[in-house]
């Protein structure tokens, strides 16, 4: 789950003070000799750059479908502290943090990015008819909200804690 919290990090969606808060209430909760020893480094992370370095080397060969769709799902979750543009954004974001372009996850929200993009750029905020522009808005935030509500069920995959020590 080192991805999911460096891909939440990049996209700006998980703040670093929250993981640090994570781990040092799970490292006062937790025996000494059952925690990580990563786990102390990560908690002394003086700052984001800090953080999403370790963060990297440790999530290095991870798949990054499930961590992907777990940030999706977030964001689903945390969908209305964003405005439509600024989830695009993220989503186009994270797209392109994902190596391999192929994945479902990073093709859709490409997909997804680019034509929010042509939206923008056919019915801009110059566009006479605004009722026709509100009303393809409005489609498009739906399909953004609909696409995010596949991966709700993911957001849930953090509420857990056994993904530490995995």
């Amino acid at each position: 789950m080192y991805e999911t919290y460096r891909l939440g990090i990049l996209i700006d969606h998980l703040k670093t003070e929250d993981l640090i808060r994570q781990i040092d209430e799970y490292i006062e909760e937790t025996p000494i000799d059952q925690i990580p020893h990563v786990f102390y480094v990560l908690s002394l992370a003086s700052n984001r750059r800090i953080m999403i370095e370790l963060l990297t080397d440790l999530a290095r060969g991870v798949d990054e479908e499930l961590p992907a769709s777990i940030v999706a799902g977030l964001l689903y979750k945390d969908r209305e502290r964003y405005t439509v543009e600024e989830l695009y954004r993220k989503i186009g974001m994270l797209a392109s943090l994902l190596s391999n372009e192929d994945d479902i996850i990073a093709s859709s929200f490409r997909e997804l990015k680019a034509s929010y993009d042509e939206l923008q750029a056919a019915y801009g905020r110059r566009f006479k008819r605004k009722k026709a522009r509100e009303r393809m808005l409005a489609r498009s935030e739906k399909v953004l909200e609909d696409t995010l509500a596949e991966y709700a069920d993911f957001a849930e995959e953090m509420e857990r804690r056994e993904w530490w020590l995995n």
